[in-house]
């Protein structure tokens, strides 16, 4: 049945699915995010997709500038672990024509080494997280952000 869960706020279109604090359409809120430039095509285009498809479930580009307190825990041969404060915090929300967020949160951060040398298999293992998070017991253990 379309449009069973309201009028989208952005573009006053019915919508027809019903996402958790969103008030948007698929469309309208994927347009909503910020430009993607990790510096990897590849990176960019996963991450637009998640952005596009699913509401609830996606990842966005997050600038390194807003992390705070950052501190190494560990260092392997391809990643290097740390943990951080992300000052604005994950989206909980979108009304009145702004994203509503959680504010400060510590996350764990993965940054890999040579991230411009990003082969498919990694893209692939990361394509394959979050098509399957959504329907995934363990989405409320590990949240990937982007």
């Amino acid at each position: 049945m379309k449009g069973r869960y309201g009028k989208c706020s952005g573009c006053n279109k019915a919508k027809s699915l019903k996402y958790e604090n969103v008030d948007l359409c698929t469309s309208c809120h994927s347009a909503q995010f910020q430009s993607v430039n990790s510096g990897n095509s590849d990176v960019d285009n996963l991450i637009k997709a998640t952005q596009k498809n699913n509401i609830q479930f996606r990842l966005e580009w997050i600038s390194f500038e807003d992390f705070e307190d950052v501190q190494m825990v560990a260092e392997g041969g391809f990643s290097i672990i740390s943990t951080a404060t992300w000052i604005k915090g994950r989206v909980k929300g979108y009304s009145k024509g702004k994203f509503n967020r959680t504010g400060p949160i510590t996350i764990v951060l993965k940054a890999l080494k040579d991230s411009q040398n990003i082969n498919s298999a990694f893209i692939k293992e990361l394509q394959n997280i979050t098509e399957t998070q959504p329907n995934s017991s363990m989405r409320n253990l590990v949240h990937y952000y982007g």
